[in-house]
């Protein structure tokens, strides 16, 4: 410490000494206002001829020669005592001086505006240094401009109260500043000013008992830091009890100012709950205090512990908006303005002790308007009937139900504000407040209720939890927020679902997605059989059996009937899908039920693009005897051709009993245009079936006049006999196609041709007693023995 000698020098200089701290005099000390023209410490070292140039070095004299007068061989100046070009002795020096003005066996307070303005009127009142200079001292005097003598601050004290509302008991000695709340402290300080903006926060350090860092240029902040510092050391909620319209620090003040009304806020706690300290975090202050809500959109009263002085049944309490309405993160509102609870009514239940967190300390560009304008939340606060009957009524549980079903987010932070508020009741159809939510995908209020402690895992009757629910109703942000809590992903509801299965089978593709980033199996099925990708196939989601199939899934696994993913996706015509699957290595030849492949299902469903698909497969996944069976029997001539194309046999290599060739099934099946088409692809016309039944019997026995003539036409053989020793002729007449018998004697057909077994056609017609057909033959063998020259008369009994 650095000590002026009071001595003056032959020179009229004055020395400055440098003491230990073991080593300090009896010192006086000076209170003034600074002045343009000081004299500093550089001045006065060496010889000190450069401070009796100073303007104030009259001030730096008459200082020296009161202390002498009063017995004291140094001074203390903070003008020429500290060397201000070093940062760290400013910084010890402003740290220690609320120390140096309290030790200080005299202060000697300076008014260097006076008697030419009032004493009460003084600038010396209104700087923020002099007001610990002004509280530190024991033993204080105050001069005017000429040193003349003002009186002591014992006998002043009452007239220095009514000028800095500073009590008369801290003034006289009577009072510890301990005794007295952080809010009253700063209301001593409200309309002080400094030079530089952080000294209002650095002037009040020995006032609270703290230190700080000095940081010139921060402006603000110093006394956001200073605050901060003033939570770590001290219990006091008066730190919040501050009214002004700047409330870019959010929880805490930007200066001294907004305590100008809190002069009479005092300590005061009347529950036995203290709460754990508080802790600073990027997010804010987190404090333990009683909450409640009080109108929409998160607005709620934070209960302080603190009341004014002369009320004694009211508690002090300050606006708040919790910003995300899940009770995380709160903002300071209406700064203006304080709320006042009666403890005569006051009841505990409905102000639950909560930890939250509220925003403060990071300060917003000054200017800018506060995202939280009271204007605006003030038509937020509900009416004390409407806030009664939902917070006071019964059955609180119920209320909460209706709230999550109609979507009141208000209404549900309301609710589960209250300390006896339960979420796990279920409506009459099983659904608790947390299935409820995620059915609406009303992510803030599934939000709320996983931090009011829901349990993720809660599950309707079919044990279909939030998880599934979300899966299956598609919304994605719930779905996320689940998984975020912890939820299971693999759990099955009764049928043996799981959500992934449910969102594969609804197409929610951000969702499967999501839930496969998480860890989903994709081989977990439904009752152990149905995998997502059997589903997803079916379904013709392309994107999600893409999804699937990079997460694993078996490209050839097969359900109950064997049918792999291939099989589902060509039974519904989902080319896209089975394209992908084609492209990640599904085999065309696996059979299932049947006999089936995959092929033959999309061939038999007569799925004309199955074009594009073929052109993918090589021959030798195709089963060239039987794949052209499908397309004939459904008529469908193009596929026919393009089966043909890619090699199908028209002749098959190998022969069932009962099979038929493509020509002969054709026949069957009356398709002209495919007739034409294996014919010209080198169909054998003569070649029959097991029963040696040609293509031209078939189509008589079908009675199918125009392929008979196309069969003529193609050079079908009219002599072939049949097993059972039927020629063409003679099957028409069994059959009593009277057009085909003409058709074919017409074309040539013998009349008097024997079946196997010696039968003419006339006698097969007489047998079956077919008149018309009878004379069909007689006019023929008539005709035939005119061209002989013959005229034998046949007699006809029937």
């Amino acid at each position: 410490m650095r000590l002026l000698s009071t001595n003056q020098s032959d020179a009229g200089n004055y020395e400055i000494k440098e003491f230990t701290d073991d080593q300090i005099p009896r010192y006086a000390i000076l209170s003034h206002i600074w002045e343009q023209d000081e004299v500093l410490f550089q001045d006065v070292e060496g010889d000190g001829d450069r401070a009796k140039s100073k303007k104030e070095f009259d001030k730096i004299k008459g200082c020296c020669f009161v202390a002498l007068t009063h017995g004291f061989e140094y001074v203390w100046i903070d003008t020429c005592c500290i060397d201000k070009t070093s940062s760290a002795e400013l910084s010890e020096a402003i740290n220690s001086m609320y120390r140096w003005y309290e030790q200080a066996e005299i202060c000697f307070a300076y008014l260097a505006d006076v008697p030419s303005t009032a004493f009460k009127d003084s600038r010396w009142f209104t700087r923020g240094w002099t007001l610990q200079e002004l509280i530190a001292p024991t033993n204080m005097k105050f001069f005017d401009a000429t040193w003349k003598k003002l009186g002591s601050k014992e006998k002043l004290q009452h007239p220095l109260s009514e000028y800095t509302s500073i009590p008369i008991s801290i003034l006289s000695g009577d009072s510890d500043l301990d005794d007295f709340s952080v809010a009253q402290k700063m209301s001593w300080a409200a309309k002080r000013k400094t030079t530089r903006i952080e000294d209002r926060a650095y002037s009040l350090m020995g006032l609270f008992g703290v230190n700080i860092p000095l940081i010139y240029g921060e402006r603000e902040t110093a006394f956001i830091r200073l605050q901060e510092e003033i939570m770590r050391v001290m219990d006091d909620h008066t730190l919040f009890a501050w009214r002004h319209e700047d409330d870019r620090a959010g929880l805490l003040a930007t200066s001294p100012e907004a305590f100008a009304d809190s002069h009479d806020i005092v300590r005061f706690n009347p529950f036995n709950h203290r709460g754990e300290p508080c802790a600073f975090s990027n997010r804010g202050i987190h404090l333990e205090l009683n909450f409640t809500g009080i109108g929409g959109k998160g607005l709620g009263l934070v209960i302080l512990h603190c009341k004014y002085q002369d009320k004694d049944d009211g508690l002090i309490a300050i606006y708040l908006r919790d910003l995300s309405l899940t009770m995380e993160h709160f903002r300071r509102v209406d700064c203006t303005s304080f709320a006042q609870l009666n403890l005569t009514i006051f009841q505990p239940y409905p102000y639950p002790v909560r930890r939250i967190c509220i925003q403060a300390g990071r300060m917003r560009r000054k200017g800018r308007q506060s995202l939280e304008k009271w204007d605006a939340a003030e038509k937020h606060i509900y009416s004390h009937d409407r806030l009664s009957h939902l917070m006071n009524g019964k059955e609180p549980a119920k209320k909460l139900l209706r709230a999550i079903g109609s979507g009141d987010e208000d209404a549900v932070w309301l609710l589960l504000t209250l300390s006896n508020i339960g979420t796990n009741s279920s409506d009459i159809y099983g659904d608790d407040s947390l299935l409820l939510a995620t059915k609406r995908g009303d992510k803030l209020i599934v939000q709320m209720l996983l931090e009011k402690g829901t349990n993720v895992e809660t599950s309707d009757i079919h044990n279909q939890t939030s998880l599934f629910w979300g899966a299956k109703r598609g919304h994605e942000a719930v779905v996320k927020l689940l998984l975020d809590r912890g939820a299971k992903i693999e759990v099955k509801n009764s049928q043996g679902r799981t959500p992934l299965f449910q969102a594969v089978e609804k197409g929610h593709g951000d969702i499967v997605k999501l839930l496969l980033e998480r860890g989903a199996q994709t081989e977990t099925g439904y009752d152990d059989d149905e995998m997502p990708l059997f589903r997803a196939a079916e379904k013709g989601y392309e994107d999600i059996v893409k999804m699937l199939l990079d997460r694993g899934a078996q490209v050839e696994a097969k359900d109950r009937d064997g049918q792999t993913p291939l099989c589902r996706a060509m039974k519904n015509r989902n080319e896209a899908v089975v394209n992908v699957l084609l492209d990640r290595g599904a085999q065309m030849d696996i059979k299932y039920y049947n006999n089936e492949t995959p092929l033959s299902t999309a061939v038999d469903r007569e799925h004309d693009d199955i074009a594009g698909l073929l052109a993918k497969i090589e021959m030798e996944d195709i089963d060239q005897d039987t794949t052209l069976s499908f397309p004939i029997k459904s008529g469908n001539e193009n596929m026919v051709k393009l089966l043909l194309d890619r090699g199908a046999r028209v002749e098959p290599e190998r022969e069932d009993r009962g099979s038929l060739t493509p020509l002969l099934l054709a026949v069957d099946r009356g398709h002209e245009g495919i007739i034409r088409l294996l014919l010209d692809r080198g169909a054998q016309i003569e070649k029959a079936d097991w029963r040696g039944l040609t293509p031209l019997h078939r189509a008589i026995r079908n009675g199918n006049e125009a392929i008979v003539k196309l069969l003529l036409d193609r050079g079908a053989q009219m002599d072939a006999t049949s097993f059972y020793g039927l020629t063409p002729l003679i099957q028409a007449i069994d059959d009593g196609e009277e057009n085909i018998v003409k058709l074919l004697l017409d074309r040539g057909a013998q009349i008097e041709a024997k079946g196997r077994w010696g039968q003419t056609p006339l006698h097969c017609a007489m047998k079956n007693r077919n008149e018309a057909i009878v004379k069909v033959l007689q006019a023929e063998i008539a005709r035939v023995e005119m061209i002989k020259g013959q005229s034998t008369a046949v007699k006809i009994t029937l």
